[in-house]
């Protein structure tokens, strides 16, 4: 490299001079390294090589044709027929034997024959319940009220004979111009007095502005009785009861018809068995009464062992003429059934609420708008009409298999009493009752008038709305004892959807059973008639235990926490105890009495306090200086009440023991509108001296409640 490289020394010279002739020495050792490396690359092996392939993949193509299932010898080879080609034949002639027309019919038969009609599973009632009730039922009694007629028509004469002495005096000292002449002259409006509401009731006092009492209204002259009752609920499952219904007969022989083969329910049996401890318990049929005390202290029950058609027409007659109305039911008439769901008897002073209902089957208030579904397309099918007069003891039958009810409100086969029954409203406002529905016509006026209810057995149900897949089955036990402890089971009885059915259209263990039925019919009568009635196998699993209360029962009101500033300080609740008694003065007068008390823990309601209570219907209040209040409930637990923001306070809740040893949760929330109730009615129209206020105060019509719950 030629340059001037003068002064330049070091590494710095030295890489001037040298550097170059470094560079292509490396350049040239990489150069070998690369050329000594491709000699030595690794060789393929023998058996990858390409003639090696081509012979292995010879061998197996040549396997694999020839390859035989299973092999010969193996253990498959003795299970598996393997194919043989069908040796060809030079006879092709056709076998006369093989087309021989059968020597019976000359064309024999190459359809299946048509399945015949077997007796559907029968569902019986599920989750049954019981809730034990007491309370004061009201009656039609024509003594006490001829009697009652004849005491105030008397007490009119006696009042009006006073008016006339009163205002011959007055005219007197009015036309001799005496002194006391204005003093004695009337006050108030014309033709008013000074004289109490009821002089037979000096502490009686007009309560204005109420729309209704609660319960059955009452007319005057009806009989008040204590009755303790046990109300037994559950589901009846009527929609998978239908589709087995369905299975069983829409391929057989006439196919599903729904006038026909819709379940149709024709009675039940109900039997109790009392709860003592360390004792088996032993099942008794209940007797169907009519609700009247009386009859369960004669012993005359409608019938001792079972609920049926004929026992219902029973049960609507001794209520139309007995009762003193029915109230009205808590469900939507949909969900009831003629047989299956009793009528609500006329409880007094208060009105049926969830007790009355199973809790899966909504109450009418909460149900929702339900279709009408289409019934399944009807297949035609002949059927022998039942012969007249095969009645049973679960009601007279009709072709269609329904039980004939009563004709009550002008339909058959309705129950339900509706709201349009009893005296109107008392200031003109909606008619007492105050609700109407399906079923249920608005209205009112004098009498007491019967509304239908909604489709059952006795109006031949052939399809059902959707939403309703169970049907509510309640009956009332009115022979039961206060303090006592009880279990229930059910089992029901549904229409043979056989009966009809020819005897060419049925299985034989069909045939078989109605054979059996016939001889058991003509056993007991010559000219008897086997029934149209099957029953469920097996009784429903027995109810919780019931007990039933005395007379009363308590409502929470509020919770208050213990004080911060005492020791050992307690909490305590605010009751509303109610109880209910027949006044002894006035024996058709019901008292439904209640009280606001503060019990602790281990308090009982049981307690003699004065009480107000609505007499005449709901059109005034009266006072009991002495009331007893007898309910047996203890208060074991209190909880709630604590203090929350905004000086408020979370809900509060107690745990009560019934006489009979039961437990109750009340919450402060449920019993709302029962405590606002009894606020509005008793605590409004009281001055501050227990009286009742004056024109223009809280006992005007100004601040009256409605009459709502």
């Amino acid at each position: 490299m030629a340059g001037n490289l003068k002064g330049q020394g070091g590494i710095k010279g030295l890489l001037l001079q040298h550097g170059e002739k470094a560079a292509i020495a490396l350049v040239g050792f990489i150069a070998l390294w690369l050329i000594y490396k491709t000699t030595t690359l690794p060789r393929l092996e023998e058996k990858f090589k390409a003639a090696k392939l081509h012979s292995e993949i010879t061998e197996t193509s040549s396997a694999v044709q020839n390859a035989q299932w299973p092999e010969p010898g193996s253990e498959q080879a003795s299970e598996v027929r393997p194919f043989t080609p069908i040796t060809e034949k030079a006879d092709i002639s056709v076998n006369p034997a093989a087309y021989k027309v059968s020597d019976t019919a000359l064309n024999p038969r190459v359809v299946a024959p048509t399945i015949l009609r077997t007796d559907p599973t029968l569902l019986n009632a599920t989750d049954v319940r019981a809730t034990g009730g007491s309370g004061l039922f009201a009656f039609v009694d024509e003594a006490i009220r001829k009697a009652r007629e004849q005491k105030l028509a008397l007490e009119e004469q006696e009042r009006q004979k006073k008016e006339a002495d009163r205002a011959a005096k007055d005219a007197k000292a009015g036309a001799e111009g005496g002194p006391g002449a204005a003093g004695r002259r009337k006050t108030g409006p014309e033709g008013s007095s000074n004289e109490p509401y009821d002089p037979a009731h000096p502490k009686r006092r007009r309560l204005e502005g109420m729309t209704r009492a609660l319960g059955v209204p009452l007319q005057g002259g009806e009989r008040i009785e204590a009755a303790y009752w046990a109300c037994v609920v559950a589901k009846v499952p009527i929609r998978e009861q239908l589709k087995l219904y369905q299975d069983a007969f829409e391929k057989a022989k006439g196919g599903f018809d729904p006038a026909r083969d819709f379940p149709q329910y024709k009675g039940y049996f109900v039997q109790r068995a009392e709860v003592i401890p360390d004792k088996e318990l032993e099942w008794k049929a209940v007797p169907v009464y009519d609700g009247q005390h009386t009859s369960v202290v004669s012993d005359t029950p409608l019938n001792r062992v079972a609920m049926g058609g004929a026992v219902m027409e029973k049960l609507l007659a001794n209520a139309a003429k007995f009762w003193a109305g029915m109230s009205p039911d808590v469900i939507d008439p949909r969900f009831s059934d003629y047989i299956l769901t009793f009528p609500l008897p006329p409880l007094v002073g208060r009105d049926w609420g969830p007790e009355a209902d199973h809790p899966d089957i909504p109450l009418l208030a909460n149900t929702p708008p339900l279709e009408q579904e289409l019934p399944p397309e009807a297949i035609p099918a002949g059927g022998t009409e039942k012969p007249a007069g095969a009645d049973n003891a679960f009601g007279s039958a009709n072709p269609n298999g329904a039980t004939s009810g009563p004709p009550i409100g002008g339909r058959p086969g309705g129950f339900a009493m509706g709201p349009g029954f009893g005296r109107g409203s008392m200031l003109g406002g909606p008619p007492v009752g105050g609700r109407s529905g399906p079923g249920m016509p608005p209205g009112g006026g004098e009498g007491r008038s019967y509304a239908a209810a909604g489709p059952g057995a006795g109006n031949g149900r052939s399809s059902l709305p959707k939403g309703v897949d169970n049907l509510l089955f309640r009956f009332f036990d009115f022979t039961v004892e206060p303090g006592k402890k009880y279990k229930y089971r059910v089992k029901l009885v549904l229409s043979d959807a056989n009966y009809n059915a020819t005897d060419n259209t049925v299985a034989p263990a069909v045939l078989d059973r109605h054979r059996q039925e016939s001889q058991a019919a003509r056993t007991k009568n010559p000219t008897g008639i086997r029934p149209d009635i099957r029953m469920v196998e097996n009784w429903s699993d027995p109810s919780p235990t019931v007990g039933i209360p005395l007379s009363g029962g308590v409502k929470l009101v509020d919770v208050k926490v213990p004080s911060a500033d005492k020791v050992n300080d307690e909490p305590s609740a605010n009751l509303l105890v109610n109880s209910f008694d027949v006044d002894a003065t006035d024996k058709n007068n019901a008292i439904q009495a209640a009280n606001k008390k503060d019990f602790r823990r281990g308090g009982v309601a049981n307690m003699t306090e004065k009480a107000d209570y609505l007499v005449d219907g709901g059109l005034a209040i009266d006072t009991d200086d002495n009331f007893k209040f007898v309910t047996g409930m203890t208060l074991v637990d209190i909880d709630g009440g604590k203090k929350l923001a905004n000086s408020q306070t979370s809900p509060g809740r107690v745990l009560m023991m019934g006489p009979a040893g039961e437990l109750y949760v009340h919450n402060e929330l449920d019993d709302k509108p029962a405590v606002d109730y009894h606020k509005a009615i008793f605590e409004e129209h009281r001055s501050p001296d227990g009286g009742p206020e004056g024109p223009g105060g809280r006992g005007s019509n100004r601040g009256r409640p409605s009459g709502r719950r």
